[in-house]
């Protein structure tokens, strides 16, 4: 039986995003998940560290056991204690700032992939202006493995562009706007993505120490110059939140270009941003 032309170009152009432009969504969210489970584990853990001397005082009271090896063992966990019982009281502020580079480097690696798996699998995603003007040393392409090429142009896509600069969401929407995929954004998602990377360059580059440019770029941020900024475990779930969101909307985003009715999503998702924001 004879199939017709036009049901063969319909049955070609399936509604829905590809697989491999939904896989760096995927590892992104896992491990972004991993990383908050860590985060709360070892809240969790931090504070159980302040029990410890008590045991051991009691089993070594139990045992008649002052050896110098138990001495020592009780005086490494009196220490451990009065660190843990500091880093409680304040909200674990290492932590979180930890969290803070972790998550802005998930962040950074999924657009960096992302760019990377779209020059992969959309040739016509090589013949944007952007790509034909990059300045390329063709020795230095041909040594690449024809493999891993997308990578290389992807990299050099965001030098060019400056993304790296730049602050914000415009760190990443400077990244998607040659291929057609950036858009507009709620105001509180915008904000919180550019607190977000303000605060992880504060602690990347200046040890968390307040300077003028954070307290010029963020005023709303009640912090003194010079003193180390506290992140506190609501900053952290803004931030994520934040993220998640942005995630999201530019998910919808692909959805939309293949044909798929995003909209009931994007407005759950910009109406939870807003509550979130409000918190």
């Amino acid at each position: 039986m004879k199939v017709d032309k036009s049901i063969k170009v319909k049955l070609k152009k399936k509604k829905g995003a590809p697989k491999w432009a939904m896989q760096p969504f995927k590892d992104f969210l896992q491990s972004t998940e991993r990383l908050s489970h860590i985060v709360r584990i070892s809240e969790k853990g931090i504070s159980m560290i302040r029990a410890t001397p008590k045991i051991i005082e009691v089993l070594t009271k139990a045992e008649s056991n002052k050896s110098q090896k138990e001495k020592d063992r009780l005086k490494s966990a009196r220490e451990e204690a009065k660190l843990a019982q500091q880093e409680v009281d304040m909200g674990f502020p290492v932590l979180h700032a930890w969290a803070v580079i972790s998550l802005w480097a998930h962040l950074e690696s999924l657009f960096r992939i992302f760019i990377a798996t779209w020059l992969r699998h959309k040739r016509s995603a090589w013949k944007i202006d952007a790509i034909r003007r990059l300045r390329i040393k063709v020795g230095e392409y041909e040594s690449i493995a024809k493999d891993e090429r997308h990578i290389f142009i992807a990299g050099q896509l965001e030098r060019e562009l400056g993304a790296g600069l730049k602050a914000g969401v415009t760190r990443f929407e400077t990244l998607l706007e040659p291929f057609g995929l950036s858009g507009n954004l709620p105001a509180c998602v915008k904000r919180q993505i550019y607190e977000f990377g303000q605060v992880r360059n504060l602690v990347a580059h200046r040890a968390g120490k307040i300077d003028n440019h954070f307290l010029n770029a963020c005023p709303w941020i009640d912090a003194n110059l010079g003193t180390e900024l506290n992140i506190s475990k609501k900053m952290l779930g803004s931030y994520y939140h934040a993220s998640l969101a942005y995630v999201t909307l530019i998910i919808c985003r692909l959805g939309e270009l293949r044909g798929v009715d995003m909209s009931k999503h994007r407005i759950n998702v910009e109406k939870e941003a807003v509550e979130q924001m409000e918190k």
